[in-house]
């Protein structure tokens, strides 16, 4: 089980790490995870005999064991967030890009006939600024979902599909995300100006159709929503990528790791 746990680490450490290329503003978010990835390798301690014979096995060092994971987790976190957290992380992708929420398709569809494609664009933009700044927040809980797992959780995601350790964060911190990062997107909606866009846009449709004055959404809520469902949209490509493709691993711990303990 040892070896299954080491194993499900690197995949989590290494899920999005090919996802972009780290900025110097996820300096920040690095530092903050080292306290995180830190707890994940001294807990692993407690067997040192399982465990060093398992590294004697692999040609591994017990320490390069220990900074493999250790780096792995530094650096596939950071580099995950970086890849949404950063301008047009969102709005640049199509996978994760926040749309009009659908109930507005109608008003949408109105504004773009009548050739007011620029106040729907401004409120697009916004929303997805808004995420940008929001999925930074979401750092320290993934790290910890890390440390958190069990080795029945672990064996699972070994026997699991393509996407089982997107999955097993998904279910693990979704909530406990949301909370941390509605009130970063609230902020971030009012600096965006989200809300004034949002009214601009809906004065305008509903000059022409006045039923749309009826639905007000909770743009916070669903900026949040989308915001996470992007993470994990993005998180869950990522992993089939190291799973299937040797190339995706991405330095030569790494490489070293994964080809003891993967495919």
């Amino acid at each position: 089980m040892r070896k299954s746990i080491v194993y499900v680490l690197a995949v989590l450490a290494c899920i999005i790490f090919a996802a972009g290329v780290m900025s110097p503003a996820m300096a920040g978010w690095a530092d903050a995870i080292k306290g995180v990835v830190k707890s994940a390798t001294e807990d692993s301690s407690e067997d040192s005999t399982e465990k060093t014979s398992t590294a004697s096995d692999s040609g591994l060092s017990e320490t390069e064991m220990n900074s493999g994971i250790k780096e792995a987790l530094h650096q596939a976190v950071t580099t995950a967030i970086a890849s949404l957290g950063q301008e047009n992380g969102f709005l640049s992708n199509d996978l994760v890009k926040i749309p009009v929420p659908d109930k507005l398709a109608q008003a949408e569809s109105i504004l773009r006939k009548l050739g007011q494609d620029e106040l729907v664009d401004n409120f697009v933009e916004s929303m997805n600024r808004a995420a940008e700044k929001a999925v930074p927040k979401t750092t320290e809980i993934l790290g910890g979902a890390v440390t958190s797992m069990t080795l029945t959780e672990a064996a699972e995601i070994l026997q699991g599909e393509d996407d089982a350790a997107t999955q097993y964060f998904e279910t693990k911190t979704r909530d406990q995300l949301f909370a941390e990062i509605e009130p970063v997107v609230q902020e971030a909606t009012d600096s965006a100006r989200v809300t004034s866009y949002y009214k601009a846009m809906m004065d305008k449709a509903t000059a022409s159709m006045p039923l749309l004055q009826s639905y007000s959404p909770d743009l916070d809520q669903y900026v949040t929503e989308k915001a996470l469902d992007g993470l994990f949209v993005i998180m869950a490509q990522e992993e089939k990528k190291i799973r299937e493709n040797p190339a995706a691993r991405t330095t030569e711990l790494l490489e070293k790791v994964w080809g003891y303990f993967g495919n």
